[in-house]
């Protein structure tokens, strides 16, 4: 999938040695190391909230409201809160509604009050539940290409 590149973030915010995480030593097959050293895990806390649909809602009321929905996350997203964001779309109790959003916050309450602005939320739309989550494992490929101005999502 291509895009067009708008910007990837300010050179004063980019840390490469302290963000970078090597996978040295690692086995490169499909099989699992003998040995897993626990220490290399990423071990970094976030907030995930679960949205769950308030009953009644329907697509024509989150459709009434979606843009400003959209125009919160891209501001938590501006000021470096958002991790990721998106709606359930199947799966036990998921409806019109149901999503799940991760963000940056330095306490549980800072957390909750970010979720209880979402728009859905303060329009009824949806409750939520918050949990706090530890991202150890996983990868992100993104390619950039300087001359196109054209990424790559993998």
């Amino acid at each position: 999938m291509h895009r067009h590149l708008h910007t990837l973030c300010s050179p004063q915010r980019v840390d490469s040695l302290s963000k970078l995480h090597t996978v040295l030593g690692m086995t490169s097959s499909r099989e699992p190391a003998d040995r897993v050293d626990l220490s290399r895990l990423l071990g970094r806390d976030y907030w995930l909230i679960r949205y769950i649909p308030a009953p009644g809602t329907n697509q024509a009321a989150i459709d009434a409201r979606v843009e400003e929905h959209v125009g919160w996350l891209l501001g938590l997203e501006r000021d470096d809160v958002l991790l990721a964001s998106g709606p359930l779309l199947s799966g036990p109790g998921t409806a019109s509604g149901s999503g799940v959003t991760i963000i940056r916050a330095p306490s549980e309450d800072e957390a909750r009050l970010i979720a209880a602005a979402d728009p859905f939320v303060r329009y009824g739309l949806r409750t939520f539940e918050l949990y706090r989550w530890r991202l150890n494992e996983g990868s992100v490929g993104i390619r950039v290409s300087l001359g196109t101005g054209r990424y790559d999502w993998h």
